[in-house]
C-alpha cells in the first residue's frame, strides 16, 4: 500500500513539457486528478489548472499557456488507466464543459470515504484521519486566473492530489473489508455520463435573492434592474457578480429607493468606493425600476398547495424510519444510504413487486440489496416489522 509522497510539483507551461506529461501518462495504470477554477473571482469560468499525479509525481498543467488539451482527454477516457479524484462531480463537470472531455474508470475518494461511512468527507479531514497530514486551507479561495501563480498556490494545488493514490489504497482496501466496494463502484460508473449542462437563461433569478418575497411589486421592479445592471457591469468586468455588489445592498437599495447619488451614501453593506464608481449607475436602475407601469409590476407567484395524500405521507415516514434504522445499523450517513429524493420517489410510486421497484430510476442497485428488497415491499405495505 502506497504512503503519500512530498516530492516538488513540476510546473507545466510549455507545449513541449506538456506532449512529454501526455507520454508518461499514458503509460501509467492509474492517475490522480484534480482542477482548479476562479467562479469565486470571474463572471467567466474556466478551467485555469489542471493537477495531476502519477508514480512519478505531481504535474500542474497550465490551461492559459497549453492551446491544445486533447491529449489529456485521451488519457482520462482511457479505460485502461484508473483516474483518482475526490469529489469528482464538479470537476467532471467543468472539464466537459471547456474541453469536452468525459471520464472512464473514476475512483472517487468522496464517495469511498462516504461508503466507508467517515464522518468528515473533505479532503483535509480524510488526510488528517489517515495520515495525520494537515493542509493549510487558507488558500481555498484563491484567484487561479491569475499569473504568476505564487510558490504556495503551486504547493497548496499539488497537495489536492499528490496524497490521492495513497487514501484511494486506504479506503479501497477499508471498503473491501467491509463489503461495499462494490456499491462504491456502481456510484463510480455513474460518474462517467457526467456532462456540462448550459443554464438557461434566468430572467426570475432576481427572486430567488434572499429576502425578495418580502418586497412590496414596486420594490421588486427596482430590485430587477438592479440585478440586471449588476449583470451586465460583472461581465463586462469578468467579475463575480458579488464582487460588484453584494445581495445585500441590492435588497437595501431596492427597498429605500434612493433617487440621487448622494442617497447612496451611509446606506448598509453599500461601500464608499461602489457608491463613487457606480453610484449614477444605480440610482439609473433605481429610476428604471420606479418608471414600471403599475400593470406591470413583477410579483413573486406562490406555489399552489398540494392536497395532502396522507396514504403517500405514512409511506414516507415508513421507509424515512426503514432507512435511518439501516443507516445506524451499517455506520452510514442517512443521506448517503438513501437522500430523501429517493424516498419519495418510492413512497409516490408504491411498487407493489420486486420489478416495480427496480423500474424507480432514482434507486441504485446497492441501495436495494442495503435496504433489502422484501423489507423495503413491507415496509410500504405497512407491516409491522417494515
Amino acid at each position: 500500500m502506497r504512503e503519500p509522497t512530498q516530492d516538488p510539483p513540476q510546473f507545466v507551461a510549455h507545449p513541449a513539457g506538456f506532449v512529454r506529461l501526455v507520454e508518461r501518462l499514458s503509460r501509467q495504470t492509474q492517475i490522480a486528478l484534480d482542477t482548479e477554477a476562479a467562479s469565486f473571482h470571474r463572471y467567466v469560468d474556466r478551467v485555469y489548472l489542471i493537477q495531476v499525479t502519477d508514480d512519478e509525481g505531481t504535474a500542474l498543467v497550465d490551461p492559459l499557456a497549453i492551446d491544445d488539451l486533447s491529449p489529456l482527454g485521451r488519457i482520462l477516457a482511457d479505460p485502461g488507466i484508473e483516474i483518482v479524484l475526490h469529489d469528482a462531480d464538479y470537476d467532471l463537470r467543468i472539464l466537459n464543459r471547456d474541453y469536452g472531455f468525459s471520464a472512464r474508470n473514476v475512483f472517487d475518494t468522496r464517495v469511498a470515504a462516504q461508503f466507508a461511512g467517515e464522518p468528515a468527507v473533505g479532503l483535509g479531514a480524510l488526510l488528517e484521519r489517515y495520515f495525520s497530514i494537515t493542509i493549510d486551507k487558507k488558500l481555498q479561495r484563491a484567484d487561479w486566473s491569475r499569473r504568476p501563480l505564487t510558490s504556495d498556490m503551486i504547493d497548496y494545488a499539488a497537495d489536492d492530489t499528490r496524497y490521492l493514490p495513497a487514501l484511494r489504497d486506504r479506503l479501497k482496501a477499508e471498503l473491501e473489508l467491509i463489503g461495499r466496494l462494490d456499491w462504491a463502484r456502481e456510484e463510480f460508473k455513474l460518474l462517467e455520463h457526467l456532462r456540462w449542462t448550459q443554464p438557461v437563461s434566468d430572467e426570475l433569478a432576481f427572486t430567488r435573492i434572499k429576502g425578495a418575497k418580502s418586497l412590496p411589486p414596486r420594490s421588486l421592479a427596482i430590485l430587477r434592474e438592479l440585478h440586471v445592471w449588476r449583470e451586465s457591469t460583472a461581465k463586462t468586468l469578468d467579475r463575480a457578480p458579488f464582487r460588484v455588489l453584494a445581495n445585500s445592498a441590492l435588497l437595501t437599495v431596492a427597498r429605500i429607493a434612493p433617487r440621487d447619488v448622494s442617497r447612496l451614501k451611509g446606506i448598509a453593506g453599500l461601500p464608499a468606493s461602489a457608491v463613487e464608481r457606480y453610484g449614477t449607475a444605480i440610482v439609473d436602475a433605481v429610476i428604471r425600476g420606479l418608471g414600471v407601469p403599475r400593470k406591470e409590476l413583477p410579483t413573486i407567484e406562490r406555489p399552489t398547495r398540494r392536497e395532502h395524500d396522507r396514504e403517500y405521507d405514512r409511506r414516507l415516514e415508513r421507509l424515512k424510519g426503514l432507512r435511518n434504522n439501516r443507516a445506524k445499523d451499517i455506520r452510514m450517513d442517512p443521506g448517503m444510504l438513501c437522500p430523501n429524493g429517493t424516498l419519495q420517489a418510492i413512497a409516490h410510486a408504491a411498487p407493489k413487486t420486486e420489478k416495480q421497484l427496480a423500474r424507480i430510476k432514482e434507486l441504485r442497485e446497492w441501495q436495494m440489496k442495503a435496504l433489502d428488497v422484501p423489507t423495503i415491499l413491507s415496509t410500504l405495505r405497512g407491516e409491522d416489522g417494515g
